[in-house]
């Protein structure tokens, strides 16, 4: 009897498993840091007050968002299957709270369906 019993569980939790895993996987993350325009950022270092023009027009125009994250990491943003360009160009060079689920892969950072919490 203990047996069977010892072997319904095991049997349950091998079905149970990854299903957790599955979602753990979609959980979101929050991470602070500044609102950058990647192109200038990674082509020449721009960012800060004397670079705040330049990076409204360049994120307002379409071209990739960034968050320069508090963690030390580069991160590409966009929101659920599109850019979240319009809600950041007014947030440009500023610290901001955003959440979202992040995944890596070949040295790139994505924080996608990401939402703006502060």
């Amino acid at each position: 009897m203990k047996t069977t019993i010892h072997l319904l569980v095991l049997l349950s939790l091998s079905f149970l498993l990854p299903i957790l895993s599955l979602h753990a996987q979609d959980e979101k993350t929050v991470i602070k840091g500044k609102v950058i325009d990647l192109v200038c950022y990674l082509d020449h270092g721009a960012e800060g007050e004397k670079h705040l023009k330049c990076a409204k027009t360049c994120i307002g125009s379409g071209l990739p968002v960034g968050l320069k994250g508090e963690d030390g990491k580069l991160y590409l943003i966009v929101g659920e299957h599109k850019p979240i360009n319009s809600e950041l160009v007014s947030k440009a060079q500023q610290i901001i709270t955003v959440k979202g689920k992040v995944v890596s892969k070949d040295g790139f950072n994505l924080i996608e369906n990401a939402e703006i919490v502060q």
